[in-house]
């Protein structure tokens, strides 16, 4: 039995390449019931001003956006900032996503929890947010 107040990944779930957008995914290796929490990752939370600093000095240097990989993978925790350990950085996003984040707050862990039932082969993707593209100046590659 799992205990629900430390990190874990389901053994349902699997890292993935995909071509098309030349990174990886997590997909369903077996069928997911909804509701299951498919992940608990923990978090190095910092203070969100820390990345702001960083963003504009590299910016100062030359460094375009989309070059700062440290800031695609991170997430607004609370009023900080945080960067998932785990598999929870690498979920893809989707406008029709079938898992959901949930913050555990009470002990550091992002939680992806099933939106829906999903089949086995299917991608477990997130929502990162109507503007999260717009705002860092990034273009999606495509939607799931």
């Amino acid at each position: 039995m799992k205990d629900k107040n430390n990190p874990y990944i389901d053994s349902r779930v699997e890292i993935r390449w995909i071509p098309e957008i030349n990174g990886r995914g997590i997909f369903a290796r077996e069928f997911i019931p909804a509701q299951t929490i498919i992940e608990k990752a923990p978090l190095v939370i910092f203070p969100k001003k820390l990345m702001e600093m960083a963003i504009w000095m590299l910016q100062a240097d030359g460094m375009r956006s989309h070059e700062f990989k440290l800031d695609q993978y991170t997430v607004d925790w609370s009023d900080q900032g945080a960067v998932p350990l785990g598999w929870a950085a690498i979920y893809n996003h989707s406008d029709t996503n079938n898992c959901e984040f949930h913050g555990f707050y009470e002990d550091e862990l992002l939680g992806i929890i099933a939106l829906r039932d999903i089949k086995a082969g299917e991608q477990c993707c997130v929502t990162y947010g109507s503007s999260w593209f717009a705002e860092k100046g990034y273009v999606k590659k495509v939607d799931f």
